[in-house]
């Protein structure tokens, strides 16, 4: 070229790219993700307790959970069940007994578990 003192060079910048995607809480039903699930904004108008509960048992381990806001006591408030729910969790707990030919080991299993059970029920009301 005529009258060109510079010499033209080329400059090519490089960077990762993952590839990923993105779906809604709801499409993950059923679904069990080996890697890790990113989930943003919690206190979105139409982003029910229910809805994160799904994204939680999506992983397969707690690590492989990444929240982009913090999980704050009173979000978390709204996972308590409704009383009526408690009251008839406990009342089923209190129906249930075991066969009288069980050995006396898994008697004693059946009354630690029938007693964590009316603990956990108790904490939520």
């Amino acid at each position: 070229m005529p009258n060109s003192a510079k010499l033209w060079s080329p400059r090519l910048t490089q960077f990762p790219v993952i590839s990923a995607l993105a779906c809604t809480p709801e499409k993950l039903q059923g679904v069990t993700l080996e890697h890790w699930i990113t989930i943003s904004k919690l206190d979105r108008i139409h982003f029910k307790p229910q809805t994160l509960y799904v994204a939680f048992s999506r992983v397969r381990k707690l690590s492989s959970i990444r929240l982009i806001s913090r999980l704050t006591l009173e979000y978390s408030r709204k996972f308590r069940p409704p009383r009526q729910a408690v009251a008839e969790m406990m009342r089923l707990i209190q129906l249930v007994c075991i066969p009288a030919y069980a050995s006396q080991s898994v008697r004693l299993k059946f009354d630690d578990w029938k007693a964590l059970q009316v603990t956990l029920a108790a904490s939520f009301s």
